[in-house]
């Protein structure tokens, strides 16, 4: 039997409970289930998944429940993987500085060769600890403000699913919510095959999603700035997308020529009209 891939899945008081139980349980899953439940093969698990945090000792995640990781970043063996899952964190500020041991832990381990990847929001992490600079990226679409703000380096694609330079090594992330659905299919895919992958979706119902987040990526509300036209124009778009043109409609009420109309509102939101 093929020896497993090591992962650790990384855990703080701000992990999703969904992402962070959902990663676990489909890749634990993944080699075992099909074959315990549907063909009676031998079981062949592609991924053998533990839990990684700052301290020993249970601890509560953001949506209340408690977690128990199996290693510290103190004394965590060398491993295959490094998964960030989504976490509950502002939308308009960095980090807590007391996720600084966690951003510091995975910039060693990829440093030292780990593969790095996240779910979501977990996109911030690897932000923080240097490791989207210059290459594609993806996460959640409403954090689009802060990444723009502050990690200007990062070549953000709200309207990819998942984003990867290699699909053999490098970063992976994946888009909204419940893209931790699509980095599990990636990884499985990747480790253990398509075949492997297309059982997997099967077994746990996990449609195609096509475009996932980018239909909604637009919508969101941007952060505050200071150019009051463009956010009297932002406030009356957000209640009426269906008016026939908005982008006119918002020009005439902005009182501003068009091209100029144009230029603020990329430079207020970083998105065009």
């Amino acid at each position: 039997m093929p020896k497993s891939v090591s992962i650790l899945l990384m855990t703080t008081p701000y992990s999703s409970a969904s992402s962070l139980f959902g990663l676990f349980d489909t890749l634990m899953a993944a080699g075992r289930d099909w074959e315990m439940f549907v063909t009676g093969e031998s079981e062949a698990p592609i991924f053998d998944v533990k839990l990684v945090g700052q301290n020993h000792g249970p601890a509560t995640c953001a949506s209340g429940f408690s977690i128990s990781p199996d290693f510290t970043f103190d004394n965590a063996p060398q491993t295959d993987l490094v998964i960030v899952p989504g976490m509950t964190v502002s939308a308009k500020e960095r980090l807590n500085k007391s996720e600084s041991r966690a951003v510091e832990w995975l910039a060693d381990r990829a440093s030292s060769g780990t593969r790095i990847v996240s779910a979501c929001t977990g996109a911030l992490y690897l932000a923080e600890a240097g490791l989207l600079d210059g290459i594609e990226a993806t996460t959640h679409w409403a954090y689009g403000d802060l990444f723009r703000r502050h990690y200007p380096l990062v070549r953000l694609r709200l309207d990819r699913n998942i984003c990867y330079q290699d699909a053999a090594q490098g970063v992976v992330t994946s888009a909204g919510t419940t893209g931790w659905q699509e980095l599990a299919l990636f990884l499985i895919a990747h480790y253990g095959g398509l075949t492997r992958a297309a059982k997997a979706a099967k077994f746990w119902l996990i449609a195609d999603r096509g475009a996932l987040q980018a239909p909604y990526a637009s919508m969101v509300r941007t952060l505050p700035h200071a150019d009051a036209a463009i956010e009297s124009a932002q406030a009356w778009v957000a209640e009426n997308y269906s008016a026939e043109n908005p982008v006119a409609e918002m020009i005439e009420r902005a009182g501003l020529p068009a091209t100029t109309f144009a230029r603020r509102f990329r430079n207020a939101t970083g998105q065009t009209p």
